[in-house]
């Protein structure tokens, strides 16, 4: 019997599109994918999520290989990522309805050491029960010890826990660890609760 859900955060709950973002600020293509690479699919995004490394680390790293002349615009960016990232506001009032039906809400989230500055924009916060965000405890999803830490840390079973993220690869490790779910990748918040419906939590 589900008696916990437990989300994702980018791509769930809030917006994380760093290929719009940087659309936005830079109009020229080549700039967009030399940022894009070196910094968001880079080998430092990771360790970024990971907790070991900070953001002004990352970008330090960064500017060694992007010109000059984009490492002010690319530091703003930066700065106000936070104004990136708007809060998914459809999964507001389903966030509220699972907490009226008495489950227990809760945040597992790959999310840098500047997790704080955002998580006021997560819709339905106030609800949350509990949150394990990556760059606390050293490690990523999909690997298993980042489920485990969740459920040890809030006395969960898995098996009583519905795990909603956008990347399959991440409900697969959940699926690895005894967690059940649901692949988010639509984005659409209609879809999600009829996957709720078929698990009767809905």
């Amino acid at each position: 019997m589900i008696k916990n859900i437990v989300f994702d955060m980018g791509g769930v709950l809030i917006d994380f599109n760093p290929e719009a973002s940087l659309k936005k600020v830079f109009p020229d293509e080549h700039d967009r994918n030399l940022i894009y690479n070196e910094f968001f699919s880079g080998e430092d995004w990771p360790k970024l999520d990971r907790g070991t490394i900070t953001v002004e680390q990352a970008l330090n790293r960064a500017f060694i290989k992007l010109p000059e002349r984009l490492h002010i615009p690319v530091r703003r960016l930066m700065e106000n990522w936070a104004d990136e990232m708007p809060p998914k506001e459809e999964m507001r009032p389903l966030v509220r309805e699972l907490k009226e039906k008495g489950y227990g809400i809760y945040l597992l989230s790959n999310a840098p050491l500047n997790f704080p500055l955002y998580r006021h924009k997560i819709p339905g916060i106030e609800h949350f029960d509990g949150e394990i965000v990556s760059s606390d405890w050293l490690c990523l999803k999909p690997e298993r010890r980042i489920y485990e830490i969740l459920f040890e840390q809030f006395s969960l079973e898995p098996e009583e826990c519905f795990f909603v993220d956008d990347l399959r690869v991440n409900i697969e490790g959940a699926a690895a660890a005894g967690m059940s779910g649901h692949c988010f990748d639509h984005g659409d918040v209609n879809i999600l609760r009829e996957a709720l419906k078929r698990e009767d939590i809905l």
